[in-house]
């Protein structure tokens, strides 16, 4: 054949078999499969002290909003078009129960992984069936949005997000904590992916095998970084009371919102132990318009340096305190 007339018809080839892949497109066959996952949210957290939360609960979560919140809005992004751009207020929207479990040897934590169970507190409590998460939590983002957790892609809630905490440095001032917040405010950022399932789930049944039903992905060698043993017992963190208040919002400009939410962890006391407050803003097609970027960005600036009085500096990680035995210690 006619070497002019060989390529012309190699061409042709390619291009009806390129045509005709209906789950890839031709950038991703000429470059390789994307992503699983695509950023849908990014959420900033801090911790505050929860002392200041102790009485009159739901007076003080109005009154932080009210008096403080608002007013640090104000100074740190001043108005939207003329009007304020805060809106709403605080109320409680969940009342729960949440235990983390992980085996004896604290296997998941190692792999940067939490399992854990949220039962809803108005529910009878010999009801098995609750709501059961896996979460992968680490900073490289490509790792994270690369990883399947469910097995089949089909997780009924499956979220990929960006996690965003002050940034911490050493502690050299010493008092028992490694680290602090960094004198020079900015952030630090790690990546999650979840899968959610609802399902029956107790202490009687809780292994390895039993949370590999529903996260089939959990005994790939790649995701634990050992070998899978089904008997493997999970034992459970202690049980927390977690108290969620939300409805309070934040504009940032290009039809992007930051959703706050106010988070109290009781742990069989009266008083909670853990407070957080957080706001969330979706990214549509895993992005994040520059500008709306930059006021969120100067915002929780702004609540690093502005609620010096209100922030929990001792501990990073309030998943930390709910893992069992010492898996907290080992925990970022």
């Amino acid at each position: 054949m006619h070497a002019l007339k060989f390529m012309t018809c190699q061409k042709t080839i390619i291009i009806v078999y390129l045509r005709s892949i209906s789950d890839f497109s031709i950038c991703r066959f000429l470059r390789g499969r994307k992503m699983l996952h695509k950023l849908k949210t990014r959420e900033y957290k801090l911790l505050l002290r929860p002392d200041r939360f102790s009485d009159s609960t739901f007076e003080k979560v109005d009154q932080f909003w009210s008096h403080r919140m608002k007013r640090l809005i104000d100074d740190e992004l001043g108005d939207d078009q003329g009007g304020p751009r805060h809106q709403g207020r605080f109320s409680l929207e969940e009342d729960r129960i949440v235990r983390y479990w992980d085996t004896n040897d604290c296997l998941l934590t190692r792999a940067d992984l939490t399992l854990r169970e949220r039962r809803q507190i108005d529910k009878p409590t010999a009801s098995d069936v609750c709501e059961i998460t896996l979460k992968l939590r680490m900073p490289d983002m490509f790792i994270v949005a690369d990883t399947d957790l469910d097995g089949n892609g089909a997780g009924p809630d499956v979220k990929f997000e960006e996690d965003i905490a002050p940034l911490e440095v050493e502690n050299s001032a010493g008092g028992g904590e490694p680290v602090t917040i960094s004198p020079a405010r900015s952030i630090r950022s790690r990546f999650s992916l979840s899968t959610t399932k609802n399902s029956r789930w107790s202490e009687a049944i809780a292994s390895l095998g039993t949370a590999k039903t529903l996260f089939p992905n959990l005994s790939h060698r790649s995701l634990l970084g050992t070998e899978f043993v089904p008997q493997a017992p999970l034992t459970a963190g202690p049980s927390i009371r977690e108290l969620v208040f939300e409805n309070a919002q934040v504009r940032f400009g290009d039809d992007v919102t930051g959703k706050f939410a106010l988070t109290l962890w009781f742990f069989d006391q009266t008083a909670p132990k853990v407070a957080e407050i957080s706001f969330k803003c979706r990214t549509p097609g895993g992005e994040m318009p520059g500008k709306a970027a930059r006021h969120a960005f100067r915002l929780f600036i702004g609540m690093q340096s502005q609620l010096g009085d209100w922030i929990n500096a001792d501990y990073s990680s309030k998943t930390a305190l709910a893992l069992p035995g010492n898996c907290g210690r080992s925990s970022g």
